[in-house]
């Protein structure tokens, strides 16, 4: 870790660079101005509030570094204004190493967790982005939901936690044992599991159920949301039943291919393929 010390006391800066240096193991460098500064590269930049010339150059070309104001005194122009346009944290002179330490420590942390949690976000936009967006204003949990594709419900669940900045856990109901839960989390389970107990613990969450095709039913006392799509991406890793793929083939192509040549596709007889629309519901456009 490169860390630079923009300070004109000679003193005050020598001190922060050989406590910085044993205590953090970090390379340290010492500059009076922040002209001088500007022409330098690190990780982390401690910066004296009350030098001469204009603070506001520095942090706008350091400001995705960290950077730590040294402030003898906390007014608008020299705490919360470079605050505002991009440095992190301040400390008020006289301060102790031990606090400039674990702000350093504490912002550090920080921007790692924040870049690692900037991947993982761009990861699952790419893997969902092919994936219809289902559109619900406003989800009431707990939510019980049947579906015909359950990666739909992910794309849902994560961009409503994205939205809401909540978290998300993923629960076994099976072997859920209870916990404090957070009510800052939504509880996802892919799977349905009866257990009257858990299900009152859950109910109490922001909790979304994947339940199964019976659900209806055999649990009618339970509030349910459909979610079935007419168009979407089926993934290599997705494995459709008989009778759902046959749904999709129809939902999907019905507008492409006249009925005789999507019955001869589909191996089935066009009474047949009559047939499967009035058990799906389904209603040809003309």
């Amino acid at each position: 870790m490169k860390i630079i010390i923009v300070e004109n006391e000679l003193y005050l800066a020598q001190s922060i660079q050989n406590n910085l240096s044993a205590k953090l193991n970090a390379k340290c460098e010492i500059f009076a101005s922040y002209d001088e500064a500007m022409e330098t590269e690190g990780d982390v930049f401690i910066v004296n509030t009350n030098l001469q010339g204009k603070i506001e150059k520095l942090i706008e070309a350091k400001k995705d570094k960290i950077i730590i104001l040294l402030a003898p005194y906390v007014t608008y122009s020299n705490v919360t204004q470079p605050i505002q346009m991009g440095a992190d944290d301040y400390l008020q002179k006289p301060f102790s190493i031990e606090e400039l330490i674990r702000k350093i420590v504490h912002l550090q942390e920080y921007y790692s967790l924040k870049r690692k949690n900037n991947k993982i976000i761009k990861f699952m936009n790419s893997v969902l982005e092919d994936i219809e967006t289902i559109e619900i204003e406003e989800l009431k949990f707990p939510i019980f939901i049947k579906t015909n594709y359950q990666k739909a419900v992910d794309k849902l669940i994560f961009n409503y936690a994205q939205k809401n900045n909540l978290e998300i856990e993923i629960i076994n109901i099976k072997n859920f044992k209870k916990k404090e839960l957070n009510k800052h989390t939504i509880y996802y389970a892919k799977n349905f599991y009866d257990n009257p107990e858990t299900l009152n613990i859950l109910s109490k969450y922001k909790t979304a159920i994947i339940v199964p095709k019976e659900f209806e039913n055999n649990y009618p006392h339970y509030n349910l949301t459909k979610i079935e799509l007419s168009k979407t991406n089926f993934l290599n890793d997705e494995i459709l039943s008989i009778e759902d793929y046959i749904k999709f083939i129809i939902l999907n192509h019905q507008h492409k291919l006249p009925d005789t040549e999507l019955s001869k596709r589909l191996g089935i007889s066009r009474k047949s393929l009559w047939e499967k629309r009035k058990k799906y519901g389904i209603f040809k456009q003309k």
